[in-house]
């Protein structure tokens, strides 16, 4: 009989190993699934094996990840949702251990609007200033590029980057608790937008010399500051910037802050739109990084939008909107901004030597040279009475003038010159967040194995179960604008567990299941 067991124990053991190592290699495929075809075969296959929620959860939380790779730059290419193919890089420290979770920081540049993406990818990571703090505190960066035909904040340029975050977490060891983003100028107008709209992936935002509102004007996406309450945020300006000065930026933050969001304004004085506080303001910026991880099962969330199809935040999703107005409790966080900058809106050719300044490209609407009708190849060689050769004397020219100020501009067109007179447009009047399309906007919370939500045109939402977050074994409560709407267990969904996993590449947040409720 002895025999007997032993046998049979010995057979117990290695049907579980070959059960558990077969599961394992296929959940290691699954992470690096590239396509929806290639990961539906895989978890067809996973689900053959049969395993519990639990076998999954923890043979996802302990992927292995390959030891051979390259220290230093790595420069990766995607194929964008609009069929381009754009180049971007990965910084990897010497101390990075693949069998040790780490941290990424994601850099968003500015001069998004630029015709042509950088082309010197290795001359510019080499000059960051965050490369030396990836080496001291063990960061992987994550370099992404943007251009006029892909904006942090449309939807060419955000799916580029949230592609390339998922593809980073199956390449390397992410730590997917510790994912940050930073960016200057138009790159931490970025991040305000990502914050806003795709807060699931980050620990932190650290946005300097930003403004939130530029995803609603100049990338037609509708952003709410009610959102900030999800994700940390620690924001610079300065107080001589030219584009975005403290004056302007400061009661964007207050009011920010009286949305709820979880936000640390801070200020430096005498500088204009440069990051000459770079210095003093990394050590401060990696401290936040390091005592902020992701709350992957947040007690309370605050979620608002106008995009159902964006997807969630955190546990929740909005899925579909409703009616014609708002219930009483909601109030919008918006406010009207005067543009009170004289610009006069162009791209310039960089590699253009002189002398003057060659167009690059044209903002056309409510600009001065969109008024004026100059084109991209045209040379500036004057302003009025002084004479231009390099791009500084644009600068100087507009000192003193005010919107609405007569101007006269000289360009060289074909070997021409031709003289343009007009006005600086006038001073408008604009809300900070555009508001053409309805949104939707849900308060929840949970305590114990109850959800109490609060909705205001809504009419479908779902939100995922994490084991974290209640009891499996007890019924799951759910009252919607004060009436109990779910009450009953759930049993954990292993095709959907898989196929979340597919999607976000995340080996820390599980979610078991998804319970969607009609209003």
């Amino acid at each position: 009989m002895r025999k007997i067991s032993t046998i049979v124990l010995l057979l117990f053991i290695i049907f579980t190993f070959t059960f558990s190592y077969e599961v394992q290699e296929l959940t290691t495929k699954l992470l690096n699934a590239e396509t929806d075809k290639e990961a539906n075969v895989i978890i067809r296959k996973i689900l053959k094996e049969d395993p519990t929620y639990k076998d999954l959860t923890n043979t996802i939380s302990n992927v292995k990840f390959p030891q051979a790779f390259k220290w230093g730059i790595n420069i990766y290419d995607n194929k964008c949702i609009d069929g381009v193919t754009r180049p971007y890089a990965v910084y990897i420290p010497k101390k990075y251990n693949p069998s040790k979770k780490t941290p990424l920081l994601i850099y968003l540049h500015g001069g998004v609007g630029r015709a042509d993406l950088e082309k010197d990818i290795e001359g510019f990571i080499q000059n960051s200033y965050l490369i030396k703090y990836s080496e001291e505190k063990g960061y992987i960066l994550l370099f992404p590029l943007a251009h006029n035909k892909a904006m942090w904040w449309d939807k060419v340029g955000s799916a580029n980057v949230l592609k390339q975050i998922r593809v980073i977490k199956s390449k390397y060891n992410i730590d997917e608790n510790r994912v940050y983003m930073t960016g200057f100028s138009d790159g931490a107008s970025g991040a305000f937008f990502f914050g806003m709209c795709h807060p699931d992936d980050f620990a932190g935002f650290i946005p300097w010399n930003g403004h939130p509102g530029v995803a609603s004007i100049d990338g037609d996406t509708q952003t709410y500051f009610v959102n900030l309450f999800n994700t940390s945020f620690s924001v610079i300006n300065t107080d001589l910037d030219s584009l975005y000065p403290d004056k302007k930026m400061r009661p964007m933050m207050e009011l920010a802050q009286e949305a709820g969001a979880d936000l640390l304004y801070r200020v430096y004085a005498g500088i204009g739109h440069e990051y000459a506080y770079a210095d003093k303001e990394l050590p401060r910026m990696f401290r936040f990084m390091d005592t902020h991880l992701r709350n992957m099962t947040p007690r309370k969330i605050i979620w608002e939008t106008a995009y159902p199809e964006l997807g969630k935040c955190k546990w929740l999703s909005i899925n579909k909107i409703k009616g014609k107005k708002h219930k009483d409790w909601y109030k919008d966080y918006n406010m009207d901004l005067v543009d009170d900058r004289v610009m006069f809106g162009f791209f310039p050719d960089t590699k253009f030597k002189g002398p003057g300044v060659r167009v690059d490209g044209v903002v056309e609407e409510d600009t001065l040279f969109g008024a004026l009708k100059v084109k991209k190849g045209d040379i500036v060689i004057k302003l009025g009475k002084l004479e231009v050769k390099e791009l500084d004397d644009l600068n100087k020219y507009k000192e003193g003038k005010k919107r609405g100020d007569p101007a006269e501009i000289t360009i060289l067109r074909d070997g021409k010159e031709i003289e343009l007179k007009g006005n600086f447009p006038p001073e408008k009047i604009y809300p900070l967040f555009k508001r053409e399309l309805p949104s939707g906007r849900i308060e929840a919370e949970y305590s114990g194995n109850t959800f109490f939500i609060k909705t205001s045109k809504v009419s479908e939402f779902s939100i995922y179960i994490n084991p974290d977050m209640v009891q499996l074994d007890q019924n799951v409560v759910i009252n919607l604008n004060g009436k109990k709407v779910f009450d009953k267990k759930i049993e954990p969904d292993l095709k959907f567990m898989l196929n979340h996993f597919a999607e976000t590449k995340d080996r820390q947040l599980i979610y078991v299941k998804k319970i969607t409720i009609k209003d």
